[in-house]
């Protein structure tokens, strides 16, 4: 008896829900524009744009919400480890008209790239065409030869040192992770990267600098879940005024201290 009571009132044990950290709105993004008709934020490391997995709570979006944006339109995506601008219009007719201007050469879109490795020469473009391919069945971006996109990414090359290289990159039209495509597919990887890295030919940066004369606590290492990648500055036209729009988010100290004494090849 005591063996059927002990039975019936047993459980199913059911998956323990996560319980998500309680982040400040202030901790995921910055307001750097608002109006009636766009909001554009800087975008902090380790925080997707939209809910997914286990940041349901701790988005862009949710974190506009808590500041009484109401409900608001991404226009633009940004990797859950990159930084800087994402622009959200807050009606949909603003949502269509930003959409337009963001995919057209209205818009010009610039940013700041810590790449592993001296880059040869001081500007250039690539144009390797990005397509899809299937490995072990997932589908994977990636640069191919036939049945690809075309994609240009412009550079400019602004500091090298401890092995690494600043860049400016423009976009005018972007393809997704077009810029860690295109520099994993030159041989200069961003900082942290993981998702491109071509693990065949894979190098610790350590092994592949010679700094005798630098102490080991002035070598800076980024936060694993940040890459070296940064919207820095938007050139767009207003969706309701049409009139030219620049804005800008901060370089964030990750990427500048990473570089310590750098030569500078050529200021933004």
């Amino acid at each position: 008896m005591s063996n059927q009571r002990r039975t019936g009132a047993s459980k199913p044990r059911g998956r323990k829900r996560h319980r998500e950290p309680n982040v400040a709105p202030a901790d995921i993004c910055g307001v750097v524009f608002c109006d009636q008709h766009l909001v554009a934020v800087d975008k902090h490391a380790g925080f997707p744009v939209l809910p997914s997995g286990a940041h349901r709570e701790r988005s862009v979006i949710k974190a506009l919400a808590a500041m009484g944006m109401g409900q608001v339109f991404p226009v633009n995506q940004l990797d859950r480890e990159a930084t800087g601008l994402v622009l959200l219009s807050r009606s949909e007719s603003a949502a269509k008209a930003l959409r337009w201007n963001w995919r057209s050469n209205l818009c010009k879109r610039e940013f700041i790239a810590v790449a592993q490795g001296d880059v040869t020469g001081a500007r250039g473009r690539i144009t390797l065409p990005i397509g899809t391919v299937k490995e072990g069945g997932r589908i994977r971006r990636q640069v191919v030869e036939d049945g690809g996109r075309s994609a240009v990414t412009h550079w400019r090359l602004l500091a090298r040192g401890r092995g690494m290289s600043r860049m400016l990159i423009t976009l005018n039209q972007g393809r997704c992770h077009q810029i860690r495509i295109h520099l994993a597919a030159i041989g200069h990887p961003v900082v942290n990267e993981r998702l491109y890295l071509d693990r065949t030919t894979e190098i610790p940066l350590a092994a592949l600098v010679d700094m005798p004369d630098v102490r080991k606590k002035d070598i800076r290492k980024m936060p694993s879940h940040q890459i070296g990648l940064h919207s820095y500055r938007v050139h767009i036209p207003h969706p309701m005024t049409n009139e030219a729009l620049t804005l800008e988010a901060p370089i964030p100290r990750a990427l500048t201290d990473l570089m310590p004494g750098a030569w500078v090849v050529d200021a933004i």
